[in-house]
């Protein structure tokens, strides 16, 4: 509840800071923009029209507390992408170590074993 009251607050001090410096700008320390541009620069000159966008506008709180649904998912998120890394680590062993080692392993062994009959 506290967490609400203090974003409330902070938007409230934003959007006063934000008509503050809106107000102390004047026509002297703004840039110098050619005519043609400044026919989409009318409505900001209007004061009202700037409070009303003020007053509009939407603030998201940009850190936002896990909660205990998120916690959980991401505890099994992170247990199935485990379970999936350790079904290939098995997969990659048995394919280079078991297949490809007794399989080079009984290749060598018949050969071998195809010399000697010849020889005799």
């Amino acid at each position: 509840m506290a967490d609400k009251n203090l974003e409330a607050l902070i938007v409230k001090i934003v959007k006063k800071v934000i008509k503050k410096e809106i107000k102390n700008l004047s026509q002297d320390n703004l840039p110098i923009i050619l005519a043609d541009d400044n026919s989409t620069l009318d409505n900001w000159q209007n004061s009202n029209a700037i409070e009303e966008l003020i007053d509009d506008l939407q603030i998201s709180p940009y850190s936002r507390l896990p909660e205990k649904e998120d916690i959980e998912l991401e505890r099994k998120l992170r247990e199935l992408k485990f379970k999936q890394e350790l079904r290939k680590d098995w997969i990659s062993f048995l394919v280079k170590d078991v297949i490809v080692y007794s399989t080079t392993t009984i290749f060598i062994l018949v050969l071998a074993g195809f010399y000697l009959f010849r020889i005799n």
